[in-house]
């Protein structure tokens, strides 16, 4: 990634951050947790990918495990 994309992103991420913060304290509980659940979970694979460590995708597993087994279930 580019460094230039990662400081706008951590800057956007930021913004909404702030201005979150005020219409989350009215929500319930539950869903401050999911929205700090996955805030968290952006910014672990955020800093994983500036750390140079690979992420396992779906859609790669998908590609090199599924697909060949299906053409060939198929016969293509």
């Amino acid at each position: 990634m580019d460094r230039i994309f990662m400081i706008c992103f951590l800057i956007t991420m930021a913004g909404s951050l702030l201005i979150d913060r005020r219409m989350l304290r009215q929500e319930k509980g539950s869903i401050k947790v999911t929205y700090g659940f996955f805030t968290f979970l952006t910014l672990g694979l955020f800093f994983s990918k500036y750390l140079h460590w690979k992420v396992p995708m779906p859609s790669r597993f998908f590609i090199h495990t599924v697909s060949p087994w299906f053409a060939r279930l198929l016969g293509i």
